[in-house]
């Protein structure tokens, strides 16, 4: 079990028209040329991009792989080093317990980005070092809902008792009240509050630095635009969409949600014209 007094959050059922996006502000920040100096350890784990498992990379951060990873290291101290704007709360909490579960100790390196459900993975070690430069980003959950006005209503529910479970995490690693790690979630109309590595420390998110050692930056990374912008954008210039029906489009393919809203278009020749956008915007 873990060696701080970390509080176990039940699992939460995700609705097949909900899908958990992380912020375009977290997307904005998020360098994935930041990676740790340590992955070849045998006792490393790395979690860099999207929280789950991302539909157009194939990129693997799911609970899965990362209690596979545990397995594999027994019960040996283990590094989990983070560079992640958020994703999956799910996946995130579901991480966070397994972290929380292990039977020795568990290092958090923030070596980049630690946002969204990233951050609740930050909050599981018994100690969380940050790199300089870092950050530890909390705020309000986020997703987009590809349903009716039920199915919208259901999921301001759900997205209040996920901020909720969020606030304890928090609070139980700062050692503050929930409600005090609530007003954090809630700055800015729920765009929430970002930590560089010495607040994160002063407000207990966090114990220490890590070694600038530790932390190196790939030469060969580009900055690219993550794949989901290109494609929304496509969609609004080829397919006349609205952002917000490009952003409900791109989230139905990512879940394999069936129905879409029904002002989103279906029509082949606007589909169409958005591929051919899209390619000419990666190629470009």
């Amino acid at each position: 079990m873990s060696l701080r007094k970390l509080p176990e959050v039940q699992a939460f059922q995700k609705p097949e028209w909900l899908n958990f996006e992380p912020p375009d502000q977290n997307i904005d920040a998020f360098d994935p040329a930041v990676i740790s100096a340590g992955a070849d350890d045998a006792t490393e784990i790395s979690i860099y991009g999207q929280i789950g498992i991302d539909p157009f990379t194939a990129v693997d951060n799911s609970e899965r792989r990362i209690a596979a990873a545990l397995r594999a290291i027994g019960k040996r101290d283990v590094t989990v080093s983070i560079n992640s704007p958020g994703g999956s709360f799910f996946s995130g909490l579901a991480i966070y317990n397994l972290l929380r579960a292990h039977p020795a100790k568990v290092t958090i390196n923030v070596i980049g980005m630690a946002g969204s459900a990233a951050s609740v993975i930050a909050m599981s070690g018994d100690e969380t070092l940050m790199a300089d430069g870092s950050f530890i980003m909390v705020h309000n959950a986020s997703g987009v809902v590809v349903g009716n006005k039920f199915n919208a209503k259901d999921a301001a529910e759900l997205l209040a008792e996920v901020d909720d479970a969020m606030a304890h995490i928090y609070a139980a690693r700062a050692g503050v009240d929930a409600k005090t790690a609530a007003a954090w979630m809630d700055r800015r109309r729920g765009d929430g509050t970002m930590f560089n590595a010495s607040s994160a420390i002063e407000q207990g998110l966090a114990d220490g630095k890590v070694s600038a050692a530790a932390v190196k930056v790939k030469a060969d990374a580009s900055r690219a635009v993550p794949r989901e912008r290109v494609m929304e954008n496509a969609l609004v210039a080829a397919a006349s969409m609205s952002p917000q029906d490009a952003k409900a489009f791109i989230a139905d393919l990512k879940s394999g949600t069936r129905d879409a809203p029904g002002n989103v278009t279906r029509d082949a020749d606007d589909l169409k014209a958005a591929i051919q956008q899209l390619r000419s915007t990666i190629r470009s």
